[in-house]
């Protein structure tokens, strides 16, 4: 059976006095972390929890966290992560949209939880880790749970960042991440003898996948409360860490860390580089390359709702700005507005399926009927396929903009102004034009101490980019705003200076 609780049963008899997890420096065996879960199942079990009830979490990356998902997998409880960045209007959303019944938080975020409102009126078990938690935990006894989870059965909801809306709740099942996992693991060739570090926040879907992948392969997790990139080089320098995911933010802060810094650790153990979430900039690939070398870069394009679709091996990495081939067993279309296939080399929006799909948007109906088209679903990225058959997500069909009637397309601005030596981050977003509709506007951030005008930035394109594409103007930040996932949120931008 396809689902996460029976191959940890598995895995803690396989793997018993293995290492499973780590958290700063307290370890669990495999053994342990399978009776830690058992016992949180059973004292939900005896709380009257059901197969389909749902319980929220919000707290930063622990090992608590793993137990969670571990234990409420064996009994079909679903979990709901929610972003331990969000306030109490956002988490009141979630837990009435959700229905969820419990609710596990840290000391910390106990004070965000009381500004819910109503929506605590549902809420009957609500534990506070250090506390309640570990009281509720012990109650429950030791032994393997009874169940009826069948891998169709959900898993957890994953709520979307909300970057134009309300976020929507995208339904997985045991199936669902369980097949990405196991070809996670084979693709990637990770096994029992890995060391993955879990450094992105487990509420988001990338973590969540790799954490499962390296559990179900029998290997050990490190779990990093928070990402600090020079931490990182010393754990992987402490553990024997071999292979890790990160955002493409957190490589380019790890790349732009002094060489110095990088070169002080020995990171010969590291094996893979796994790369989501946005588009890696090309500089940032070549350092990634330069610095960690005989280390295997993967970049992938994936989204909550479907897990990997499309991935750039390292043998690929001459291909700049590609997100590679379809995953094993994905199948990818690129349509124009009329759902009608396009040609090689043109652009069109991105549809895909395949077997790591959502089964549904909860209680939204309307978003997931929009979602799916003839059996595929999409995202709303714009694509294309060169004459290998290797796809580029050029945008998101949301962030193109209009000059002069003239379709531009701000990643490829972005990858060009990602090589100018004082920039840091930077985002491309159309703004109002008298004349042209819209123009060009760059928003930049600079690397610490360095020095750059908007002069500097538009010289920077000339001969890299058609003149039509060059920025008409440049505006400096100190960083750019993110969503709980990491992503730029150039809605933001727009609306901040769209009048400006």
């Amino acid at each position: 059976m396809l689902t996460f609780g029976n191959i940890m049963n598995q895995n803690a008899s396989k793997y018993r006095d293995k290492t499973a997890v780590i958290f700063e420096d307290t370890a669990y065996t495999y053994a342990e972390l399978n009776e830690r879960a058992n016992r949180l199942a059973n004292a939900f079990l005896a709380q009257g929890y059901k197969k389909g009830d749902k319980v929220a979490v919000m707290m930063k990356n622990n090992g608590t966290y793993i137990e969670i998902i571990v234990g409420l997998a064996k009994i079909g409880v679903i979990v709901v992560p929610i972003n331990f960045r969000a306030v109490g209007p956002e988490i009141a959303y979630i837990i009435e949209h959700s229905e969820s019944r419990g609710y596990i938080t840290t000391p910390e975020y106990v004070s965000e939880y009381e500004r819910i409102g109503g929506a605590s009126n549902q809420i009957d078990t609500f534990l506070v880790v250090g506390s309640t938690y570990d009281t509720f935990l012990q109650s429950g006894t030791p032994d393997v749970p009874p169940s009826d989870v069948v891998e169709t059965d959900t898993m957890y909801f994953g709520y979307t960042s909300g970057t134009t809306g309300k976020p929507k709740g995208v339904v997985i099942s045991h199936r669902s991440r369980m097949l990405t996992a196991l070809v996670t693991a084979a693709e990637y060739k990770i096994d029992e003898s890995d060391v993955h570090a879990v450094v992105g926040p487990i509420y988001h879907a990338a973590p969540w996948i790799f954490l499962m992948t390296q559990l179900t392969a029998g290997g050990t997790i490190i779990v990093e409360e928070a990402y600090r990139p020079e931490k990182f080089l010393a754990d992987v320098e402490k553990y024997g860490i071999t292979n890790t995911f990160m955002a493409p933010t957190m490589y380019n802060f790890l790349v732009n860390l002094p060489e110095e810094t990088i070169k002080k650790y020995d990171t010969s153990s590291l094996r893979v580089f796994i790369s989501a979430g946005s588009a890696l900039p090309t500089q940032t690939k070549y350092k990634i390359v330069e610095y960690f070398q005989g280390v295997d870069l993967h970049e992938f394009y994936g989204a909550t709702e479907s897990a990997v679709t499309l991935n750039i091996k390292p043998k690929d990495i001459h291909k700049d700005g590609s997100v590679g081939q379809p995953f094993p067993f994905v199948e990818c279309i690129i349509v124009d507005e009329d759902k009608q296939p396009v040609k090689v080399g043109e652009v069109g929006e991105l549809y895909f399926k395949g077997p790591y799909l959502l089964d549904e948007y909860y209680r939204n109906p309307e978003a997931t009927k929009q979602a799916f088209w003839n059996g595929y679903f999409s995202v709303g990225e714009l694509a294309m396929q060169d004459p290998d058959g290797y796809y580029y997500i050029i945008d998101r069909k949301k962030d193109m903009l209009i000059s002069g009637g003239v379709n531009i397309y701000p990643r490829e601005i972005e990858d060009v102004l990602y090589n100018h030596p004082s920039v840091l981050e930077v985002a491309v977003i159309g703004v109002p034009d008298p004349v042209w509709g819209e123009s060009v506007q760059a928003v930049v951030a600079l690397k610490e101490g360095a020095q750059a005008t908007a002069e500097d930035i538009i010289q920077f394109c000339e001969g890299r980019l058609a003149s039509y594409k060059k920025p008409k103007s440049v505006r400096f930040v100190d960083e750019l705003p993110r969503n709980p996932s990491g992503k730029i949120l150039k809605v933001e931008l727009r609306s901040q200076y769209a009048s400006v």
